[in-house]
């Protein structure tokens, strides 16, 4: 840990000791404590502890934007859309992840100023990613009925909606069944087939 630069120690530290509290609170001084640094090098990279909060949730929801930025490079579209939806719901299957959605969207997170743009600059990387799939199938003719930019808004709610009772265990189904069944009544609305299922 002493490797990583010190901005990298900090928000690694508030992770740590955020999911110790289970979201509900986060101490500067335990979050230094536990990166084994001071005050000033907190104020050498943070103004306030909401900054320092701000920048764990965008480190992770850049993480997120990433793997699904892959996912969406898939060819055809149709597969791309069923990767994208994949890439999304699998992060619930897997504890660790799930583990750091439960901390990214806890109270303290939620409290921080800023956390609202924070939240809306992520949901427009989510979208962009969509339209740009959607785009594709419209040029290639595999999506005839896409309208991208309004589409994509709608195909995001839905899997947001998965997402959601994916993380609340109230799902009806399985992280992969939900995905290709999300995706099937997606694309069976843009007017495409559904790519096969292994």
């Amino acid at each position: 840990m002493d490797q990583l630069p010190e901005r990298d120690r900090i928000i690694d530290a508030a992770y740590r000791t955020l999911a110790a509290t289970g979201g509900t609170s986060l101490s500067v001084s335990e979050v230094l404590r536990s990166a084994g640094l001071g005050t000033r090098a907190f104020y050498r990279h943070f103004d306030s502890k909401d900054e320092l909060l701000l920048a764990l949730f965008r480190q992770d929801s850049d993480r997120v934007a990433a793997r699904l930025r892959r996912a969406a490079a898939a060819e055809p579209p149709a597969a791309a859309l069923l990767a994208f939806v994949q890439a999304m719901l699998r992060i619930t299957a897997d504890p660790r992840r799930r583990q750091r959605v439960l901390v990214m969207s806890s109270e303290e997170i939620a409290r921080a100023k800023g956390y609202l743009a924070e939240r809306q600059r992520y949901h427009a990387l989510v979208q962009d990613e969509l339209v740009h799939i959607l785009e594709r199938g419209r040029v290639d003719g595999s999506f005839p009925l896409t309208r991208p930019a309004s589409d994509a808004g709608w195909i995001r709610a839905a899997i947001q909606h998965a997402f959601d009772e994916q993380i609340a265990g109230t799902a009806p189904a399985a992280p992969n069944e939900t995905a290709e069944l999300l995706t099937g009544f997606a694309l069976r609305a843009l007017g495409a087939k559904a790519p096969a299922i292994s």
